[in-house]
């Protein structure tokens, strides 16, 4: 069996569909990942992207089970999920997996988009069977018993969790969204006060720690919506130059580009890749930018 990513949507904080930046895609944050030969599906987060996506698989008759990995639940995340039609179809069997914040739960959050004042669908309408796991911040599980799951809390608002998923010799990681942790930028739930007593020490643990997280992966997918010119710390993400630095820590082969702002035009998204790709080069790191629709295969061997 192999593992291959989709991109369904490539957009941070909200979908836009401006013509000048139509050609790297305009939908919010989603992502398939493909097991050739599987009779499930597995994603990542809910963004606009899903929803056209849904609209191809509810055409689809046969009986089908998802998975969603979740990484956290701001709006360019989620708010796809009350338009995807397998949620409407009897037949289908679909699984949530996210962090436990202290504010509020995923299945809270889930059918609080079904609200009257938030959408004319009651969540009553939703006939598939759904099924909800809280998951732990460094833990590992297996899904179908062929693809190995790994989480990690990076730096970005509440409890959000970047992931990785390994099949044999393939491998994937998504990083969205994380902030520098550097000089007291703390935006993770609990990351204060785990920064408690020696603060240097603190940030060193948490990027030796995602170095460690990304290690030999094939594919990291990460989040890239600002440059170092226009960076905005405590807004929660990061740059290319940082994403390419973590990534030829860990021997990863392949960075792609992510979260792309909603104002970015074509051609920022594209001088992004040109400011990192030489020095990817160097370093044996390949640097695309994501693209909506693309399919990536993600061996390593």
């Amino acid at each position: 069996m192999t593992l291959k990513l989709k991109l369904l949507g490539v957009r941070g904080s909200r979908p836009t569909h401006k013509v000048d930046l139509l050609g790297y895609g305009g939908n919010s944050t989603s992502m398939e990942f493909i097991v050739e030969g599987s009779d499930y599906k597995i994603f990542l987060d809910g963004g606009s992207g899903l929803a056209h996506y849904g609209m191809i698989l509810g055409e689809e008759p046969n009986e089908k089970k998802f998975h969603f990995l979740i990484t956290h639940t701001h709006w360019d995340h989620i708010l796809g999920f009350p338009f995807f039609e397998p949620m409407y179809n009897t037949t289908n069997s679909i699984n949530f997996y996210s962090s436990k914040s202290s504010k509020a739960t995923f299945n809270d959050l889930f059918f609080g988009l079904h609200k009257d004042e938030n959408l004319p669908v009651p969540s009553s309408q939703i006939k598939a069977q759904i099924h909800f796991e809280s998951i732990q911040a460094g833990s590992t599980f297996m899904l179908e018993n062929q693809v190995k799951v790994s989480c990690y809390q990076i730096n970005h608002q509440g409890i959000t969790l970047a992931y990785r998923l390994d099949l044999g010799p393939d491998s994937v990681a998504v990083v969205t969204d994380n902030a520098p942790i550097e000089n007291g930028n703390y935006l993770g739930e609990g990351m204060s006060e785990k920064a408690l007593g020696d603060t240097k020490k603190f940030e060193q643990d948490f990027n030796d720690g995602l170095v460690n997280f990304l290690k030999d992966c094939n594919t990291v997918v990460f989040d890239t919506h600002f440059t170092e010119k226009n960076l905005k710390a405590d807004w929660g993400h990061s740059t290319p130059a940082r994403a390419l630095d973590f990534c030829v820590q860990a021997g990863v082969k392949r960075l792609i580009l992510f979260h792309h702002a909603p104002e970015d035009l074509d051609h920022d998204v594209h001088e992004k890749v040109e400011s990192v790709v030489h020095e990817g080069r160097a370093k044996n790191v390949e640097v695309v930018a994501a693209c909506e629709g693309d399919v990536w295969a993600l061996r390593t061997a």
